[in-house]
């Protein structure tokens, strides 16, 4: 049996050539093509559109990479692309866009796109598709059903004093807090996206960001946790430059004024981005990855 033949089946899902269903009889190109209700509704994709080497509180279908998976990702072209895809998808949900150095001085053509595309899907939930968006006085209404999905988060330790303070000396944003330093003041492992002859990704609010952020820029939300999968997967599997981007884009977000985001969530960003690739958020370490 060839080495292709034994690869896990998340390196399938993503191949472009033969597009295998997950678990739950599902492509990938499907799920991209699900409308923002379908993914703020469905708790059972993420965790396979961003895979870890962790398993899964939520979801015993989901995939654990190991580092042939890992290697395979990091490697393949064709894997690169199509995780990149789901990475802007999710972007367009949370009511970012990417630009890079090429398209950022003329973003026009995109933002129409965007309206577009959200034109559509207004229109399919007129037609019964999509369902009435919940308001932010119903989440905070029940702050213990909150609790319950973040228990695991708000327990673990906050950073040491010492790590708190690792931004002293820089010129903190309005609104921002001293515990979270910025992405353009910290360096990560990873080659950086600056590097010569690549153009510098950046993910920035886009025309739909007040109407999407409503499910998501509040102090604890489930969309927390998936961020959180979604930056340690990028750093993993190799796509560390968008995931510098959504850092600093979150990183904006959070000290925002006008926007209220709990101060443990951007921790455990934090964390996804700028500890050593083998501890996880919540301080699991992965044994294989430490030996790399």
């Amino acid at each position: 049996m060839s080495l292709r033949g034994r690869l896990p089946s998340i390196v399938d899902f993503y191949n472009p050539y033969i597009n295998a269903k997950d678990a739950h009889g599902r492509t990938r190109e499907q799920i991209l093509k699900w409308n923002n209700d379908k993914l703020e509704r469905s708790h059972n994709y993420i965790q396979i559109l961003f895979p870890l080497p962790e398993g899964s509180m939520f979801s015993y279908t989901a995939p654990v990479i190991d580092k042939k998976t890992m290697e395979e990702f990091r490697t393949n072209d064709h894997l690169q692309m199509t995780l990149g895809q789901a990475f802007d998808r999710m972007m367009r949900f949370y009511g970012f866009k990417v630009v890079s150095a090429l398209d950022s001085a003329d973003p026009v053509n995109q933002a129409e796109e965007d309206t577009a595309a959200e034109e559509k899907e207004k229109g399919k939930a007129a037609e019964g598709e999509g369902e009435p968006r919940p308001s932010i006085s119903r989440i905070t209404r029940n702050p213990w059903r909150m609790y319950a999905v973040f228990e695991p988060l708000l327990t673990v330790d906050i950073e040491p004093a010492e790590d708190r303070n690792d931004n002293a000396g820089t010129t903190a944003s309005v609104g921002a807090d001293p515990s979270v330093a910025s992405a353009r003041d910290t360096k990560s492992p990873e080659k950086s996206v600056a590097s010569a002859g690549v153009h510098r990704l950046r993910v920035i609010r886009g025309p739909n960001f007040e109407e999407r952020s409503w499910s998501w820029c509040v102090q604890m939300d489930h969309n927390h946790l998936r961020i959180s999968r979604i930056l340690r997967s990028l750093r993993v599997l190799g796509l560390q430059r968008q995931c510098e981007a959504f850092y600093e884009a979150l990183t904006d977000v959070y000290n925002d004024p006008k926007i209220s985001i709990g101060r443990s969530s951007m921790i455990f960003w934090r964390r996804a981005v700028r500890e050593p690739l083998h501890i996880a958020p919540d301080g699991t370490e992965c044994k294989w990855l430490k030996t790399l």
